[in-house]
């Protein structure tokens, strides 16, 4: 586990690392897979397909080790619900969650299609679950999320490649805002002053990342 610069995170913990890049917008400038190719071969990531969904589970003990609660985001270098991810892998990492409560979790995910089942009727009230939005053709990707019963439910902007236009927010506790970096991508400040607006009409925080030159007021505001 490690101490991360993601401003609204204290660790990372990556029991997964890899995809298969299924319906991903960044996957030609995606910084966890330039990652994972230097470390082919080395910290479990494997020498010929460095990608590829693994599984770590020498660090699901890690978390415990951790007295002060922190804000731990999971599986940042890799998708959780990949269709290749095997469902004893996630079965796992909920049972940690289940056992580390003084800690809160974040998940991101491109892929909540593949959502398990069971998150329809339950799901830890530490374990806050995102789904990234990049373009328009991603929008789907919320209903699939308010389908889930996660008590804090987050949509993640970053990078922001067009305007979303009319967009339904409703049920979110939490939106994140952000550009792409190597390369850089800024997006238009009307994308931004767009989702802002509507956040606003539903009273849900905004944070903006630090990576946003288009906008100065950083509303760096939690859930």
């Amino acid at each position: 586990m490690n101490r991360t610069k993601i401003e609204y995170l204290d660790y990372t913990l990556n029991l997964i690392t890899g995809c298969s890049g299924d319906g991903c917008a960044v996957r030609l400038n995606c910084w966890a897979l330039a990652m994972a190719k230097r470390l082919a071969g080395r910290y479990g990531y494997p020498k010929d397909e460095p990608f590829k969904p693994t599984f770590h589970k020498d660090k699901l003990l890690e978390p415990l080790k951790i007295k002060k609660p922190s804000r731990i985001g999971l599986n940042f270098m890799g998708e959780t619900f990949d269709n290749l991810v095997h469902p004893d892998w996630q079965q796992a990492i909920l049972e940690m969650v289940e056992t580390s409560l003084r800690h809160t979790f974040v998940i991101l995910t491109k892929q909540p299609q593949n959502i398990p089942k069971w998150f329809e009727y339950e799901a830890p009230s530490n374990l806050w679950l995102g789904v990234s939005v990049n373009r328009k053709a991603d929008l789907w990707r919320l209903d699939s999320l308010k389908k889930t019963m996660f008590n804090v439910k987050i949509v993640s902007f970053e990078p922001l490649y067009e305007c979303m236009g009319d967009i339904d927010l409703e049920g979110l506790r939490w939106i994140i805002i952000g550009a792409q970096t190597r390369p850089n991508l800024q997006p238009d400040s009307y994308w931004v002053w767009s989702l802002k607006n509507e956040a606003e009409r539903h009273g849900i925080p905004v944070f903006m990342k630090n990576n946003l030159t288009v906008w100065k007021d950083r509303l760096q505001q939690y859930p």
